[in-house]
Parts: structure tokens; sequence; C-alpha cells
């Protein structure tokens, strides 16, 4: 199950960050909101599996927009991302809180 709102740490070229991921299934489809250093920002995708998804997004930063897309997966209440940015790629853990 993808549903849930993950507490989570993304490890970036500039070093951790935490955060939270909030994904919402709506039949084949992912919404959600990844929100981190005071910012809540929307994405959308689709499911590709039981318990994984693709999805894509915008992030506001101080140093500029990032565009990523994410390979998502769910394994009990461990969530893994990886993610491709016009800023680099970079990695998403998280639990389900």
């Amino acid at each position: 199950m993808l549903d849930g709102k993950y507490s989570c740490s993304l490890n970036t070229p500039m070093g951790g960050i935490n955060g939270t991921i909030t994904l919402q299934t709506r039949g084949n489809n992912v919404i959600g909101t990844l929100e981190t250093m005071g910012m809540k920002n929307s994405f959308n995708g689709t499911i590709t599996k039981e318990n994984e998804c693709n999805f894509k997004g915008n992030f506001s930063t101080p140093m500029g927009a990032i565009n990523y897309t994410a390979i998502c997966s769910v394994n009990g209440n461990m969530l893994q991302l990886m993610t491709n940015t016009n800023k680099g790629n970079f990695t998403i853990q998280g639990k389900r809180i």
C-alpha cells in the first residue's frame, strides 16, 4: 500500500534535508506533496506495480526551481525514492508516520 504520510530524509548533493512526503492513490494514479525547508510542493504520477509508482514534480528552493522525476517503492512502512533532477540525482528514505 502506497497511501500514507512518511517522515523522510533527502540525501542531496548539498547534504541531508528532513521533511515529509504524503502519497494518495486514485485508481492507477498517485498524487502527493513533498514538504521540506518550510515549503510544500505537489506532484503526480502513475502506479507501476502494487507498491511502486513513478511521479514528477517541481520543487522551489532558495537556489532555484528543481524539476524532478522519481521512482518510488514502499516495503511495509518504509519508503524509498530514486530521483533524477536538473540539479543531480539523489535518494530519499522515509518511514510511515
